[in-house]
């Protein structure tokens, strides 16, 4: 909004009826200076290049009252016979949207480049063949070919391709050489007429002035640069173009010039009200009052919207005129100090030819001195430092490796005893059971033959011992005289007889 009403109030320049002289605006989105903002320039050019070169604006000017101006400077061969002859550069205002036609990847994925522009149609100095609108070519040859720079003007209304070589460079192309120097050229271009002015070396001159009454330039159109760098020829080179500048200008005083970023639909259609033929004759001193005040009710809304953007500025700008200050304080004291050190005081202490400049030189001189004497030393003192550090690590990792070696060692050592020891354990244990188990069945073996061998048989008052042996081997021994003897064994019925008189009675 703030742009908008910026613009508003810029004096105009116009038809003489309006009584202004000085009207113009400079649109920021169609111009650029080097160094180059990447940012700013990506959103409003379409970049593009191999053999071709090309830049075209994404934005339409609407206007057909503008002038724009741009530098730029071909460099090359001195000689122009070793210069291509086809190769040129061009200015463009045309209708179309070329940024939007053009197809990058299609001229990529073609067999070449030249090949994917040709596909495309833009044959013509890098540009469209077939167009509707004006350009001004820059070629390094004319129309016969003779080497030489020539500036075309050229047209057309979209029904007819123009070929390079055919069509362009024009018949009446202006000769000037413009190559490995610093040009500026201007194009006016106005609804009734087209004008180019070329400045060589600060010397300018007008490469062609075109009537345009019968073919009035129409608004709306798109500026753009492309470039060409000819045919592939061994024994000859094409030139480099550098476009420094370029600066577009609007003349229109009815016409915004180029869409403002940032602003809304509604206000767009305000301004364009404001800047209507309507808005600029007033019947009676109201309609003048309301058109004011719809003036300062823009004003005041671009300023209630930029104030907090502003107040930021203001801190900053106030922060960096500090700084500048203390800098300048900083500045002059220094200034001061170099004229006392400089200036001889010419005291009583102090030698003649002797200066507190020189003084501070040999002080400066004494301290390098002591620093570098200082430093050596402790330079040797770490480099000792670090030696003896390194003949401790050496011995460390030695006493370190001995031990280890040696407890490695003792390891094994215990590991064979501890598999000996318990192989003795083991067999030793085997042994033992066996001999616990020999000793067990030998006493067992001599207790039965103990228990067969004596048998005690208790008796009233005295004992008959027998033989058990005996008895089993011969058995016939014990007969009715032995048990006779027995008198509890003879008197005693079966049922109550004792349990050693039947035993004695089995036996028999």
């Amino acid at each position: 909004v703030g742009l908008l009403c910026l613009q508003a109030l810029i004096p105009l320049e116009g038809s003489p009826a309006h009584g202004h002289s000085a009207y113009k605006a400079s649109l920021q989105h169609h111009s650029f200076a080097v160094p180059l903002e990447y940012s700013m320039l990506l959103g409003d050019w379409l970049l593009s290049g191999a053999s071709q070169g090309f830049a075209w604006n994404k934005q339409p000017l609407q206007t057909n009252n503008f002038e724009a101006s741009f530098s730029f400077r071909a460099s090359g061969a001195g000689d122009p016979s070793k210069v291509v002859d086809d190769q040129s550069f061009a200015f463009w205002f045309v209708r179309q949207n070329i940024s939007g036609d053009f197809n990058e990847s299609a001229a990529i994925r073609a067999p070449s480049w030249s090949e994917g522009l040709k596909e495309q149609g833009y044959t013509l100095t890098g540009s469209k063949a077939l167009f509707e609108g004006i350009g001004a070519v820059f070629s390094t040859a004319n129309l016969a070919k003779k080497p030489g720079s020539v500036v075309s003007f050229i047209s057309n209304d979209n029904h007819q391709s123009l070929g390079y070589g055919i069509d362009v460079p024009t018949s009446n192309a202006k000769a000037i050489d413009f190559r490995n120097k610093d040009v500026e050229f201007k194009i006016r271009v106005k609804p009734v007429s087209v004008q180019g002015q070329i400045t060589v070396d600060g010397k300018t001159e007008e490469c062609f002035n075109v009537d345009r009454k019968n073919f009035p330039v129409k608004a709306g159109g798109y500026i753009g640069f492309t470039a060409w760098s000819g045919s592939t020829e061994v024994t000859k080179s094409p030139d480099g173009v550098s476009l420094t500048k370029v600066q577009v200008v609007n003349f229109d005083d009815q016409a915004v010039g180029e869409d403002i970023m940032g602003t809304s639909a509604k206000d767009k259609i305000a301004y364009e009200a404001l800047m209507s033929e309507d808005s600029r004759y007033f019947q009676d001193q109201q309609a003048q009052t309301e058109h004011i005040g719809r003036i300062t009710s823009m004003l005041s809304a671009h300023l209630n919207e930029t104030k907090p953007t502003y107040d930021v500025m203001a801190f900053q700008v106030s922060s960096l005129m500090e700084s500048l200050n203390k800098l300048d304080r900083d500045c002059r004291l220094l200034t001061k100090e170099m004229q006392v050190l400089a200036a001889d005081p010419k005291s009583a202490k102090t030698p003649k030819k002797a200066t507190n400049l020189q003084e501070m030189k040999v002080h400066i001189m004494g301290l390098r001195r002591l620093l570098d004497k200082e430093g050596a030393a402790h330079m040797h003192k770490l480099e000792a430092v670090q030696k003896n550090l390194n003949e401790v690590k050496q011995q460390a990792d030695k006493a370190a490796g001995s031990s280890i070696s040696k407890i490695v060692d003792q390891t094994s050592v215990l590991e064979k005893s501890v598999v000996s020891r318990s192989s003795q354990m083991s067999w030793m244990l085997v042994v033992l059971l066996v001999a616990t188990v020999t000793i067990g069945v030998l006493m067992w073996n001599r207790m039965r033959y103990y228990e067969k061998k004596h048998f005690i048989w208790p008796f009233h008052g005295h004992h008959v011992g027998l033989d058990l042996t005996d008895v089993e081997t011969a058995p016939q021994a014990v007969d009715k005289q032995t048990l006779a003897a027995l008198p509890d064994c003879q008197s005693a019925d079966p049922p109550s007889m004792p349990a050693q008189c039947k035993a004695l009675q089995r036996l028999t």
